[in-house]
């Protein structure tokens, strides 16, 4: 079964010096994870309309992956998502490899049963908790894709599941 994958642009915006800085855009697409004409997409862009980088959704009936593409159209890095990406049992784990294997950064979904018990809890609860960790030092164009990466994952992954 499909559903339709709105197009959303997210832009960010200096607000001290009222500038745009980058803008994040996903183009119109179905959602169907097992179609490879559904894969998705984010482009990355500085308001000048110069191309960072693209994040593209790789087809596969086993994991959740996805390629991180440079200015240039290389592929610089990997996603690599868990077999299951529905979890009671603790955190969602994405992990960022360069192209030699490398672990670079690791993007990560906190489920409320792994957050710790306070009085907040119940207000967490609905939240997304979803952080970034970054492994080794990257040039701001690399955190920008990883960035874009946590965006396309989130709002393609866990949003279909809830």
């Amino acid at each position: 079964m499909s559903s339709w994958a709105y197009s959303n642009t997210l832009v960010v915006v200096d607000l001290n010096e009222q500038k745009e800085i980058f803008c994040m855009q996903r183009p119109f697409r179905l959602k169907n994870w097992c179609l490879p004409c559904c894969l998705q997409k984010l482009i990355i862009f500085y308001p000048n309309g110069c191309l960072i980088g693209v994040i593209e959704q790789k087809w596969s009936l086993i994991r959740t992956a996805f390629r991180i593409r440079s200015e240039d159209g290389d592929i610089v890095m990997r996603v690599r998502g868990p077999f299951f990406t529905c979890s009671c049992r603790g955190d969602v784990v994405f992990q960022i490899d360069t192209l030699q294997g490398q672990k670079t950064a690791e993007i990560r979904k906190q489920w409320p049963g792994s957050l710790p018990d306070d009085e907040n809890a119940q207000a967490i609860f609905d939240a997304e908790v979803c952080g970034i960790v970054f492994e080794i030092p990257l040039s701001v164009h690399e955190k920008l894709l990883i960035l874009g990466a946590a965006f396309l994952i989130v709002s393609r992954i866990f949003i279909l599941i809830i």
